[in-house]
């Protein structure tokens, strides 16, 4: 009876020891995972805001766009 009882705690602590070394092997990978979506996303924003120029120029064309059509449409 003794080993019986030997052997299913033996088997729960390796059952937990497994789980346990899987569960921190699962947040590194997460953690690593967020680490690089973030290196990259700030990589791709900081292209995008160099690659549009000034947004002054850009809010005077739109606005001088919308005040044509507006002009053109008699709104």
């Amino acid at each position: 009876m003794n080993e019986l009882l030997a052997a299913g705690f033996q088997l729960m602590g390796v059952g937990m020891g497994v789980v346990f070394l899987f569960l921190g092997l699962l947040v590194a990978v997460i953690s690593l995972v967020s680490r690089l979506i973030q290196y990259f996303e700030a990589k791709t924003a900081a292209a995008v805001s160099s690659a549009t120029g000034n947004d002054e120029d850009l809010i005077e064309v739109v606005t001088e766009a919308v005040k044509r059509y507006r002009a053109d449409h008699h709104r």
